[in-house]
């Protein structure tokens, strides 16, 4: 059954959140996703990575979620990144100009070296 690859899991690692995106990111894995990342911001947490590899895809629906949380770290001005993302929602991250806000790195521990450093204190490059 779908539903059942569908899920969000988190783990600590050195003072980032980490959230491992399973499945298909739409409305209700999108909603799930942000109530966890609202519950740990709230309590403090102020770096965070989103972890597709286990993700499928992501639908428009799902891409709103994710602009409403980058757009809360920046509020708080945290910082974030995202890793393992398929070419499929690698494409479609760049082709809504998330990519342009967020760094991508192949891997959590890439991405994880980034957060912790002095480089991630400016993870929203856009304009």
């Amino acid at each position: 059954m779908m539903l059942a690859n569908m899920k969000v899991d988190t783990r600590q690692s050195e003072g980032t959140l980490v959230v491992y995106v399973g499945g298909y990111l739409n409305s209700s894995l999108g909603e799930e996703v942000e109530k966890v990342v609202d519950a740990q911001v709230e309590s403090g947490t102020r770096r965070l990575l989103l972890n597709f590899g286990q993700t499928r895809m992501v639908n428009s629906i799902g891409i709103s979620f994710i602009i409403g949380v980058v757009e809360k770290l920046m509020e708080e001005r945290g910082r974030m990144a995202f890793c393992e993302v398929n070419g499929i929602n690698r494409e479609l991250f760049q082709l809504t100009g998330l990519a342009k806000h967020v760094q991508s790195f192949d891997t959590e521990e890439e991405a994880l070296v980034f957060l912790s450093s002095g480089a991630a204190d400016r993870p929203f490059s856009g304009s």
